[in-house]
């Protein structure tokens, strides 16, 4: 509604009225949120949004807990960690950093979503990482990003 249509507001401080517009910029959140904003899987085997299929997981045998390894790959290049095995998982990490996924890359992936919510979430078509479309995507001033829909 703000972006569409501006609203008067009073300035206290100028003690002038003044139109107000408003757009949803960025959002900070812990990761279970942020799962849920903007429709990815972060639990399993694929957990993290860069890697996506790449993630690298390990299946502890007790209790069947995941743990999400070789996230070193994400330091520095000079930073001592990823030549440490010991300390680590036994193994040196000798890979980069994948690149991210850009803003046209993620609605090409999710464009394609489709949802149907019951007692347990059903996804039609291909098993897909994303769950869901962010409502986030039908803002109005998205039609206005250069992202092809």
């Amino acid at each position: 509604m703000l972006w569409d249509e501006d609203i008067e507001v009073f300035d206290a401080y100028e003690k002038v009225n003044f139109n107000l517009r408003a757009l949803l910029f960025c959002t900070i959140n812990d990761f279970l949120t942020y799962g849920n904003l903007s429709g990815y899987s972060v639990k399993r085997h694929r957990a993290c949004p860069i890697c996506e299929e790449n993630t690298s997981y390990h299946q502890l045998k007790q209790g069947r807990k995941t743990c999400y390894i070789g996230h070193r790959r994400f330091l520095k290049r000079n930073h001592p960690y990823p030549k440490l095995k010991k300390a680590f998982n036994g193994y040196q990490e000798d890979r980069t950093t994948p690149p991210p996924l850009t803003g046209e890359e993620v609605y090409n992936r999710v464009c394609q979503v489709k949802v149907t919510y019951g007692k347990t979430l059903k996804h039609s078509g291909v098993k897909n990482i994303w769950k869901k479309k962010s409502i986030f995507f039908e803002l109005p001033y998205w039609s206005k990003l250069d992202v092809k829909h």
